[in-house]
């Protein structure tokens, strides 16, 4: 399962984030029927924030990861944790690369799921 959390007017389809998140689950030999994955997007001072009070980091994030655990719980699911993608952080990196901001997505979700593996 595949919860996702976001902002009015982001520029991101749900549809793409999916795609995205299941292709990350997948790579790294997960399903999204087994699993259970948040993704949540916000502004770049309330990732700040979040940086500063769980990593002591004064700076914004492109991606923060917060596991919870990768065991099967008892309906049969991992829960993986929460995914955090800065929305301004991904846009500009988008512009940046001129690179699609799916692309973007895509890489930063992968390194999202990997951090939840550590």
């Amino acid at each position: 399962m595949i919860l996702i959390k976001h902002p009015r007017n982001w520029g991101l389809k749900e549809k793409e984030v999916r795609v995205a998140a299941r292709k990350a689950l997948r790579d790294l030999g997960y399903w999204e029927s087994d699993t259970e994955l948040s993704i949540v997007f916000m502004g770049k001072i309330r990732a700040k924030k979040l940086n500063i009070k769980y990593r002591k980091k004064s700076y914004i994030p492109q991606v923060l990861a917060f596991p919870m655990s990768r065991e099967v719980d008892s309906d049969g699911l991992i829960r993986l944790g929460d995914i955090v993608i800065c929305t301004e952080k991904l846009k500009y990196e988008a512009k940046l690369l001129n690179n699609n901001l799916d692309e973007v997505l895509k890489e930063w979700m992968i390194h999202g799921v990997e951090n939840l593996m550590k």
